[in-house]
């Protein structure tokens, strides 16, 4: 322009600011923003909106403030441009500050003002005020973005609060937009977390109803769910189904059922499994390799686990602390801690980099050889390469002192791990009140409750058996043996009284959470009479019941055959907003029908809201394992049908499972 004899004018400049700040090259823009009034252009609001929205995107936010102080005019734009900036940069006060000074200039913040700052809140967990803002946002007239309201919902779920998150995502449907994989994936997670398989399982169909079509994402979440809970099979199906619409599984398919195979001691189907994996075109990775060689130490293969680790370093995959540690673990176990130590030594030789998990592995293995003075050796070995001990590593040296009833030193571990910022875990507070319990100091171990507040730290079954244990050994006569495994059946109601009088002597009141890990552990060994008092004195202490003690109730009934009070608990449970897993179902109809009554089994499935769950986990859970697998597939064609005559019918690929099911067996 300039050779031609073209000048350029305010215009030209302010493109090139714009153009060059969106391409994040904020120094050449800065440049010709200076050079502007040396040439004899005013900077306008477009040059300062510009340049501030350059330094912006490349986290120069205090250059940004700077040069928004000496605009003489601003714009709402370039609010919003520093609200999302300030944002950006974790400061969410100022951006707040930002937000209520473009309230008071009359202004109306933009969509992309209220988005910063939504997911800086959901960021910073402070989803409530996301929420709250979600909702004035939509009071001033403006639609929030599906990113936007699925940045909320993912918040609740990662904070376990479900009802919140589906609260917001029925909100999203009817007021803003329609959610898209990302929302649904996000409820699905949730769900799985919080051991709801079958809620996430309903989402699959919800899905499709509304014109979203589940992902790879949503299948591995689905499968990885259903291998954590036990049900290996059903993640299986899933996969048949998963592949039924098209899509292809991925490594981390592959490597949860992989996973799920060794933990449940299925090793020739986990290595079959594996060997498949390259016809499939998938290369295992380091998980995938970890996985199969900890689960062949376990079942005493080691020299096929060395074997395995050889084909992970020709494949160019490094092991990692994970791999060794099997190895360790074997050889602490089969031949002492020389052998783990020896290990060790080869790693160190060979310039392995170890881990707290390698050395936590030997110096449990050196405290229950009770050689104290080699542990501490080795503790202050693992420091000193920077390996700094966990929450496990002090829990090893504490059950150490316990077991030798030196509590004293027990205490001293909880108080260095507090010192050292390690979260003291539930396990840790156990291992504690079983020390405390084990010479007869009950109220000292009850008082350990009032320290189990946080998440990490919430008292569970293991805790009140602990408790237990001690107060029915007390009970028994001198000398009489009492089995962890029988400790249940051992128990008296009177039993479980007792630890609540100590509890509220403590300042400790059972609450919901403490009934509920009771009630589990007798409804488990069937032993209703108990359950029904515990049930009666929770309402006593207006308790409500909750999903997982109505869920107890109903396995307890069931194993006492007591199938109508199971089906009015289920109807009650039901009235109660909760939806009842498919394994109660299972358990109920069965019973029915082995009881001779299969005309009331057909009239409950009749009955049932089916609409709540997915129909293929319906067949494969209620009729395929329940029903056909303990020999009544007369009557499953029928329920087939009423599932059918509901609209909740189940896939092809269910249909294909279920036809072969019923040519094996029937």
């Amino acid at each position: 322009m300039v050779l031609s004899g073209w000048h350029p004018d305010a215009y030209t400049f302010n493109s090139l600011i714009v153009g060059y700040s969106r391409t994040h090259q904020t120094d050449a823009a800065r440049d010709l923003f200076d050079k502007m009034p040396l040439r004899g252009f005013p900077r306008d609001v477009v040059s300062y909106a510009a340049m501030i929205e350059g330094l912006c995107e490349t986290g120069r936010i205090d250059e940004a403030l700077d040069l928004f102080t000496k605009m003489e005019l601003s714009d709402m734009h370039t609010y919003a441009v520093l609200v999302k900036g300030l944002c950006k940069a974790g400061r969410g006060e100022e951006a707040l500050q930002m937000l209520q000074r473009m309230k008071k200039l009359g202004w109306r913040p933009s969509t992309c003002a209220y988005a910063a700052v939504i997911d800086l809140w959901c960021r910073e967990q402070r989803v409530v005020e996301a929420e709250e803002m979600l909702e004035e946002m939509s009071d001033k007239g403006l639609v929030p973005s599906v990113v936007t309201c699925t940045a909320v919902v993912n918040r609740y779920c990662k904070e376990g609060r479900m009802s919140d998150a589906v609260r917001v995502f029925e909100t999203m449907k009817l007021r803003w937009c329609k959610p898209n994989v990302w929302t649904y994936n996000a409820l699905v997670w949730g769900f799985c977390k919080e051991g709801k398989v079958h809620n996430a399982m309903a989402l699959l169909n919800r899905m499709r109803a509304h014109g979203v079509e589940p992902d790879v994402v949503t299948y591995n979440l689905l499968i990885r769910a259903q291998c954590v809970y036990g049900h290996i099979e059903n993640a299986f199906r899933l996969l048949r189904l998963m592949e039924g619409d098209g899509l292809a599984a991925d490594i981390y398919t592959y490597n949860a059922l992989v996973d799920a195979l060794c933990k449940n001691g299925r090793i020739d189907q986990a290595c079959s499994l594996f060997d498949s994996l390259e016809g499939r075109g998938i290369k295992p990775n380091l998980v995938t390799f970890n996985s199969l060689i900890g689960g062949l130490c376990k079942c005493d293969q080691v020299d096929v686990a060395w074997s395995l680790l050889e084909k992970m370093v020709s494949a160019g995959c490094t092991p990692d602390t994970y791999t060794y540690s099997p190895f360790i673990e074997y050889l602490c176990k089969m031949k002492g801690s020389q052998e783990g130590l020896s290990f060790i030594d080869e790693m160190l030789k060979k310039s392995v980099k170890l881990t707290t998990i390698n050395y936590t592995i030997v110096i449990d293995k050196l405290f229950k050889e009770r050689n104290y003075g080699l542990a501490t050796k080795i503790w202050g070995q693992m420091v000193s390469l920077g390996c700094n001990p966990d929450a496990v590593t002090y829990t090893t040296s504490m059950r150490a002192y316990c077991n030798e009833g030196r509590l004293i030193e027990a205490k001293n571990v909880v108080s260095e791990m507090n010192r050292s910022a390690v979260t003291v875990d539930t396990i840790a507070y156990n291992t504690l009140m079983d020390g405390h319990a084990s010479i007869g100091q009950t109220d000292c171990a009850v008082s350990i409750l009032k320290h189990m507040k946080n998440v990490a730290s919430m008292p569970n079954q293991f805790t009140y058996l602990i408790l237990l244990r001690h107060l029915v050994q007390r009970r028994l006569a001198e000398g009489v043996p009492l089995y962890v495994a029988g400790l249940w059946k051992t128990t008296r109601l009177t039993d479980i009284f007792e630890l609540f009088e100590i509890m509220k002597k403590n300042d400790i009141i059972p609450n919901t959470d403490t009934y509920s890990a009771i009630l589990e552990r007798f409804s488990e060994d069937g032993r209703s009479k108990e359950v029904t008092s515990l049930v009666s004195r929770m309402k006593d202490d207006n308790l409500s019941l909750n999903e997982d003690i109505y869920t107890a109730l109903v396995m307890c009934l069931c194993k006492s055959r007591q199938y109508s009070d199971a089906w009015a608990l289920l109807h009650s449970m039901i009235g109660c907003g909760f939806v009842p897993q498919l394994m109660s179902y299972q358990h109920l109809l069965c019973g029915l029908i082995s009881e001779g009554q299969a005309h009331m089994a057909e009239e409950i499935f009749g009955n049932c809201r089916w609409e709540d769950y997915n129909p293929d986990e319906i067949v494969w859970k209620v009729i395929i394992d329940g029903l056909i697998r303990n020999g009544h597939s007369d009557i499953c064609r029928d329920m087939v049908s009423k599932l059918e005559q509901r609209n909740c019918r189940p896939s092809n690929q269910t249909y294909a499972m279920l036809a072969e099911e019923l040519s094996t067996r029937g």
